[in-house]
């Protein structure tokens, strides 16, 4: 027998894991065989110490196999994982709003003079020109509370949306609010006719620059069988909470439990929750955790979130929130939640982190595509 034991498969290694140069990713792998057993890693002789062994490699492409051997009188037995080599890592900023569409009734309905007559929309510009922040609204298709549908807003303001597309992009989220847990149990037909409905209403009012792959669907959930429908779309990278998930204020589980995350099993959704990262080599998604949802999060949590992160930092951030929470006719209306959308820009700002969107590269990360 031999395992590796320091990575796993679909670990995404950066130079926080090794030492890096333009051309490698120097790294030791270390791993428990047979005392009998010679090791070799990658045609590299591992060192050995009775069970225990470890090498030192380079990884020299995008995505890595590694290959440990153990050669003993029984003959060999060997394992292969895959590694991403996230070249020159950095650390970065992903910011996601889901179950938009309230904006777009307000300004349509309204017939406002600019989109940013919106304060929702208003208040994100703000929040941009103080600290570069980047925004992604994950649409609905139809507005279950007010009877508004994509179909209704017009292209009127499309050059307004074109120009500030740098910034702030649309995705596809979901049909509609409701039913909850709409593509748990849907179709792949059902998931591409509800995405390229919204994909055709973006591009027709905003154009083709306003619109981005998704990172997420409506409650995160849907068979991984139907994600080539997303990848074949564009996108690379899904983010859920995996464990301990919660789905309304006020939820509190005793134990840790995996719900919400696109059905993966416990043990990836336990690295996740440690790791915060990694690669599906089956369908070529990263998947990630975020670091809180505003609109469960008060601002001293947040605060407290942003602390926890400096003494344990990572280079990739996501955070998420709801829009609907930002408007006063909806029933759950938070007072402050456009304050903490901004507190958590000003807090990632502070912390160095460059706001991006995550579906472009390695979360962001386009050294492998220069």
């Amino acid at each position: 027998m031999i395992e590796i034991t320091n990575f796993r498969n679909g670990s995404v290694l950066s130079c926080h894991d090794g030492i890096e140069t333009p051309e490698y990713l120097e790294i030791t792998v270390e791993g428990i065989t047979s005392p009998q057993a010679d090791v070799c890693v990658n045609g590299i002789a591992a060192e050995k110490f009775d069970r225990r062994f470890t090498a030192s490699i380079r990884l020299t492409e995008k995505i890595n196999t590694i290959t440990a051997v153990a050669s003993d009188t029984y003959g060999e037995h060997s394992q292969t994982i895959t590694a991403v080599w996230d070249k020159g890592s950095f650390k970065r900023f992903n910011f996601f709003i889901d179950d938009c569409i309230f904006f777009l009734r307000n300004i349509a309905v309204n017939k406002l003079p600019s989109i940013f007559d919106d304060h929702f929309l208003n208040r994100l510009r703000q929040i941009h020109q103080k600290y570069g922040s980047c925004f992604t609204l994950n649409l609905f298709f139809h507005d279950a509370h007010h009877d508004f549908s994509l179909t209704e807003f017009p292209d009127s303001y499309k050059a307004e949306f074109q120009s500030c597309a740098s910034w702030l992009k649309m995705s596809f989220h979901a049909k509609s609010e409701f039913p909850d847990r709409p593509y748990q149990s849907a179709d792949a037909a059902v998931i591409a006719a509800d995405y390229d409905a919204v994909h055709n209403e973006v591009r027709r009012f905003a154009g083709d620059e306003s619109f981005i792959a998704p990172m997420v669907i409506h409650w995160a959930m849907t068979n991984p069988e139907n994600f080539p429908v997303l990848t074949s779309r564009g996108t690379k990278c899904l983010a859920a909470p995996f464990i301990d998930t919660i789905s309304h204020i006020g939820e509190v589980h005793k134990f840790k439990v995996t719900d919400i995350g696109f059905h993966y099993e416990q043990d990836v959704a336990q690295y996740i929750d440690k790791a915060h990262l990694w690669y599906d080599k089956r369908f070529d998604l990263f998947l990630l955790n975020s670091l809180f949802i505003c609109n469960f999060t008060t601002q001293d949590e947040i605060k407290k979130a942003f602390e926890n992160l400096a003494a344990n930092p990572r280079d990739t951030v996501n955070v998420l929130t709801h829009e609907q929470y930002c408007y006063e006719d909806y029933f759950n209306y938070i007072p402050d939640h456009l304050d903490r959308i901004e507190l958590t820009c000003r807090l990632a700002a502070q912390a160095g982190y460059k706001p991006l969107f995550f579906n472009n590269g390695i979360l962001g990360n386009t050294a492998w595509e220069k």
